[in-house]
């Protein structure tokens, strides 16, 4: 039997998705998963995922969203960095450039979109 690898479903314009590409390119372990890249701009190809990956998880599709091993999915991007801290044995807190992107522009990121999508909302309604 062959050894798992996961895989990480990542939208390619999403903060949380690039937070994992961060500390995986960090800690050197972008040789040890399969990426499946999608699209954010592309509504067809977005749909096709969301649906897929809803069958998968048995939940509504996010991004990112990991097979970290078989079967077994998990869509918290802290939790997917957590797995592959411990497999690589550090601490998250090692990882200088992935704590700069956590502590600088991450959160400026997350209230810009939740701004957008307020003012989203408000249009819609």
């Amino acid at each position: 039997m062959s050894a798992f690898t996961p895989k990480l479903y990542l939208k390619s314009n999403c903060p949380f998705c690039f937070k994992v590409i961060m500390f995986l390119t960090e800690t050197q372990q972008m040789d040890q998963v399969d990426i499946i890249r999608i699209e954010g701009n592309d509504e067809s190809e977005m749909n096709l995922y969301r649906q897929k990956l809803a069958a998968l998880t048995g939940a509504k599709a996010s991004f990112p969203t990991a097979e970290l091993t078989e079967n077994e999915y998990v869509t918290d991007s802290d939790a997917i960095v957590a797995f592959f801290a411990e497999r690589a044995g550090i601490n998250t807190d090692q990882a200088e450039g992935y704590q700069f992107y956590l502590n600088g522009l991450f959160p400026t990121y997350i209230a810009r979109f939740k701004e957008l999508k307020a003012l989203q909302a408000q249009l819609e309604a």
